[in-house]
């Protein structure tokens, strides 16, 4: 990512859309898993950028933060999070096994060469019974301007993601396209960027200034999408998300 991003992000996390809606999404894919634990759930974020989720699942338990980036850790320390490491996704994870409840790598597996190294190692920090989230960008045809800013290395389709977990042991409890319903504005936006580029260094899609009420509109309504993956499974969408369990291992009788 281009390290002019971390400050747009960092300032707009709060309330921009696009933010608020992929806080309320973990809020609402986390909440089942760990609300009704008897114990406090050890969470795994990996790729924590500049810290609003990773704020956000504070509220489910002790939290710990992995990121590459040395400004994103600046960033990581002014929201007050403790716990970081500073650590690559491409190496091997340096936790021991079993290790977390939960583990979410949001919007990081399009940034690696390996990524199916990467699910791997989360499997293997997981502990048994606990769980990975994991969102990535969906559909090469949505390729814009702002995957080049975020150096993003692909986008992928649900089969794709879900070919990634082939031989591991991972049992995949839901894998949905979501940001469905503006997925069509977006492609628009993106493909009439790439045809009429600004000038100097390209930007991401969040410099994209929006009038307070159009912004609360939109949050209203990626919050509306987002209830519906209690019961949905969407067809087609900006983003993909797949939630893994990690089974438990058989235990012969004594």
């Amino acid at each position: 990512m281009e390290r002019s991003e971390y400050g747009v992000m960092y300032r707009l996390e709060q309330f921009y859309w696009w933010f608020v809606g992929k806080q309320f999404l973990v809020r609402e894919q986390v909440k089942p898993l760990l609300s009704n634990r008897g114990t406090v759930a050890r969470i795994l974020d990996i790729g924590s950028g500049t810290g609003i989720i990773l704020k956000t699942l504070e509220e489910f338990g002790q939290t710990f933060g992995m990121e590459m980036s040395r400004e994103a850790i600046q960033f990581l320390k002014n929201r007050n999070l403790k716990r970081l490491v500073c650590s690559d996704a491409e190496q091997a994870l340096p936790f021991k096994n079993e290790s977390f409840a939960l583990v979410t790598c949001l919007d990081v597996l399009e940034h690696l060469d390996h990524d199916k190294e990467l699910i791997e190692e989360m499997l293997r920090i997981c502990e048994e019974g606990g769980h990975v989230l994991v969102t990535v960008p969906a559909f090469n045809r949505l390729w814009s301007p702002h995957d080049s800013v975020l150096h993003h290395r692909r986008r992928y389709t649900r089969t794709r993601l879900l070919g990634r977990l082939s031989g591991l042991k991972g049992q995949v409890l839901k894998a949905s396209y979501y940001n469905f319903m503006l997925s069509l504005p977006i492609l628009a936006v993106r493909k009439l960027r790439a045809f009429f580029p600004e000038k100097g260094k390209g930007q991401s899609d969040f410099f994209i200034d929006l009038p307070e009420g159009l912004n609360r509109s939109l949050t209203a309504l990626y919050k509306l999408e987002i209830l519906g993956l209690r019961i949905l499974r969407y067809p087609y969408g900006v983003s993909l998300l797949m939630l893994v369990r990690k089974p438990c291992r058989e235990r012969k009788d004594a």
